[in-house]
């Protein structure tokens, strides 16, 4: 870790590391630096080339002390491959306008300084308003394609560095026209010494190496005509002098007002841009914090960068984004917050004094350096993806990277959103959407029923089937419910019953496919209940809205309610409609149903009064003779849930009176009502004095709680 800037930390082992690492850091910025330069200045702006490399390395001057502004003082920004390549598209539609030298290169860095300022901002907005964690929901077939067509594009700029020919139609003609090429040969050789050595030599010391090398030897080979002049002109192999690089801040621009037309017409690229920083700035964050192994603020990181990056504008740079590389470099040296600082100092020495050099940089080793870094974003991007995703997104990939390649960004940004929004919405469709199909007789209502209506509900509860929704329901989806009803034979059903209680949301498009469903079968004597928490939400109010349809539909907030609504449906059909229930019918005639009544005492009841409290020792049971009864407990400090209902003929409070344990819950009746109550003193007088009626009693509570067992058991494995 590094010492606080503090006159206690300069001691001498620590200065020894944080030069060390600020010198190598540094020199390996201007390389990177000069290769984005020469990558944004190619083609018509290559003699302008020097201008460019300053722009870069402003860049990396602004971003080498970026830890002073973040979280982890060893991080490292500067320019960075992805936003680069995205620049320098944009320059080369800027250049291909046919404008003069100069206001083509005054536009050129126009261009650089609007579109770092809309960066900057994109990066303070989503840092401010908190949005950074949006980005990752970017499907990752759009965000894999956009860095692998940075991969490519980068590819094509470093061949065009080389030999002008990039990878394009109009490259391919001229290397045709002109095959001989002895400096891509060269780009081949440094680009297998870099290949070759970089399991061998750190990366802190490799392109530094293989770059050194190179440039001796194409020197050498030029200064002492080893290759003469006709074979080797000097102008095809190296770059143009920096005799005339001149520092151009925004303020020396001269722009005039039909450029500035010109420059807002390119906002739509300038944001793309900003998206393609943005996504690389998470990504290379995501990717050091698996290497540093801790989590950062991705926010305030985002507004970091959008300080560096506004300054790097106003000082004549552009967008910077922190580097994995020498980011990682900082630390496997020991460096901190300090080696920044001298890194910047170095990147800045070679800005106001040592730009020289340039001249006898080969244009073959900066390019085969720059086709390097785009060769690694293919092979993560593109090549390893092959085996890491399935068919589908890898044709997304694809499909973005060649739109990209012919068309640009915009093209591949839109293609790639719309090709992703409609594979999510053909996969989502194929997601199983019931998170539960049933019928009555695994999920029945709560209500404790007598035995008839018990034995009648059995009979007739497979013709109403229970279908629970959850997710988001919205064309795709909806339509595959209505195929599954196709499927049904809906004639035979009396009920559906459709739980939305863990549906997220509903688009319109869904509603109309249920208001078909709907119409399709309303000549059927068939009802649907429709579940939901709400009770005004746009299912309910659009199908409210038809008249035709109130007759066929009913809606509960409660799962419990509506099929509680479905039974007595049932129940009050011609079938049992001529039945009464009674309390006592567990004993078979009428004279054994008056003794029995005789020991218990009947008692009328209020809609809202007690019948027990949860928590008193029980001390008698109940029959209810009228009316109903609600089971009901606090829940979350609400009074009054509903656990279930009793209604007339139902017993109800046997296993505590046996077991003699506190009551769980309260009862209240729900309307005006009346019980029969049989305490514990009475069933004791009875065992004496009719002991057989007490055994077929117990008989009858034993069944009673070996079926509700079973249901038990039943509904258990239904809603697993």
């Amino acid at each position: 870790m590094s010492k606080p800037l503090g006159v206690s930390g300069f001691n001498l082992p620590w200065l020894a590391r944080q030069s060390a690492a600020g010198i190598t850091i540094g020199l390996s910025a201007v390389i990177y630096a000069i290769s984005y330069g020469a990558m944004l200045f190619s083609g018509p702006l290559a003699p302008y080339v020097g201008i460019g490399i300053a722009a870069a390395i402003v860049t990396a001057v602004v971003g080498a002390p970026f830890g002073l502004l973040s979280e982890e003082r060893r991080f490292i920004s500067g320019p960075d491959s992805s936003t680069t390549s995205v620049l320098a598209g944009l320059l080369a539609t800027i250049s291909a306008m046919q404008f003069s030298e100069l206001r083509t290169v005054n536009l050129a860095l126009a261009t650089l300084f609007l579109t770092s300022v809309v960066c900057a901002l994109s990066f303070y907005a989503l840092g401010r308003f908190r949005l950074a964690g949006l980005v990752r929901f970017i499907p990752f077939s759009v965000t894999a394609g956009f860095l692998a067509s940075n991969g490519w594009l980068i590819c094509s700029s470093a061949l065009d560095i080389i030999s002008g020919t990039p990878l394009s139609r109009s490259g391919l003609t001229a290397l045709l026209e002109h095959p001989y090429r002895p400096e891509l040969g060269l780009a081949l050789a440094v680009l297998l010494a870099l290949y070759g050595l970089a399991r061998r030599v750190s990366a802190a010391l490799l392109i530094p190496l293989v770059m050194l090398s190179a440039s001796l030897l194409v020197n050498v080979a030029l200064a002492y005509g080893i290759c003469p002049a006709t074979a080797c002109p000097r102008e095809t192999w190296m770059f143009h002098g920096l005799d005339d690089l001149v520092w151009r801040p925004p303020w020396s621009l001269t722009v005039e007002w039909l450029d500035w037309r010109t420059l807002v017409s390119e906002l739509p690229v300038m944001l793309v841009i900003s998206f393609v920083g943005t996504l690389a700035i998470l990504v290379s964050l995501a990717s050091l914090e698996r290497d540093f192994k801790k989590e950062f603020d991705l926010d305030r990181l985002l507004k970091a960068h959008a300080a560096s990056t506004g300054l790097s504008a106003l000082l004549g740079g552009f967008v910077g984004i922190v580097s994995i590389g020498r980011t990682s470099l900082n630390r496997a040296v020991g460096g901190g917050a300090m080696s920044g600082v001298i890194a910047s100092a170095i990147c800045l020495a070679m800005l106001v004094g040592a730009s020289g050099l340039i001249a006898y940089v080969p244009k073959a080793a900066l390019g085969a350096l720059v086709f390097f870094l785009g060769l690694n974003m293919l092979k993560k991007w593109l090549w390893d993806q092959i085996t890491a995703v399935n068919w589908h997104e890898l044709a997304q990939i694809v499909l973005i990277v060649v739109l990209v390649a012919n068309y640009g960004y915009l093209v591949g940004f839109a293609a790639g959103t719309i090709i992703s929004c409609i594979v999510f919405a053909v996969a989502y469709s194929h997601i199983p959407l019931a998170n539960l199909t049933t019928d009555l007789s695994a999920l029945p209502s709560s209500v404790v029923r007598p035995r008839q209506e018990v034995e009648t509900l059995s009979a007739r509860a497979g013709r109403t089937v229970v279908y629970r929704l959850e997710g988001y329901i919205f064309f795709g989806s909806a339509k595959k419910i209505d195929a599954v009803f196709q499927t049904m034979k809906m004639e035979t059903l009396e009920a559906i019953v459709m739980d939305f209680t863990l549906v997220n949301g509903i688009d319109r498009s869904a509603i109309s496919a249920f208001q078909r469903i709907l119409r399709r079968y309303a000549d059927l004597p068939l009802h649907f209940y429709f579940v939901h928490p709400v009770s005004d939400w746009d299912l309910q109010r659009s199908l409210l809205e038809d008249g035709s349809l109130l007759g066929h539909v009913s809606f509960f907030q409660v799962l419990d309610l509506a099929l509680e609504a479905a039974e007595e449906r049932i129940l009050s059909s011609n079938v049992v409609a001529s039945y009464k229930a009674s309390c006592f019918d567990f004993l078979d005639n009428v004279a054994d149903r008056e003794v029995f009544r005789s020991y218990c005492d009947l008692r009328q009841f209020e809609s809202g009064d007690m019948l027990c409290h949860e928590g008193e020792l029980s001390d008698a049971v109940y029959f209810v003779n009228s009316g109903s009864f609600d089971v009901i407990k606090p829940w979350n400090s609400k009074p009054g849930r509903r656990l279930a209902k009793i209604s007339v003929g139902a017993m109800v409070g046997e296993m505590a009176l046996y077991t003699g344990k506190a009551r769980t819950a309260s009862i209240q009746a729900s309307v005006p009502s009346s019980a029969y109550i049989l305490s514990k003193l009475a069933l004791a007088r009875m065992r004496a004095q009719r002991p057989e009626l007490v055994t077929r009693f117990e008989h009858m509570v034993i069944c009673k709680v070996s079926e509700s067992l079973a249901r038990s058991n039943q509904l258990v494995s239904t809603l697993r």
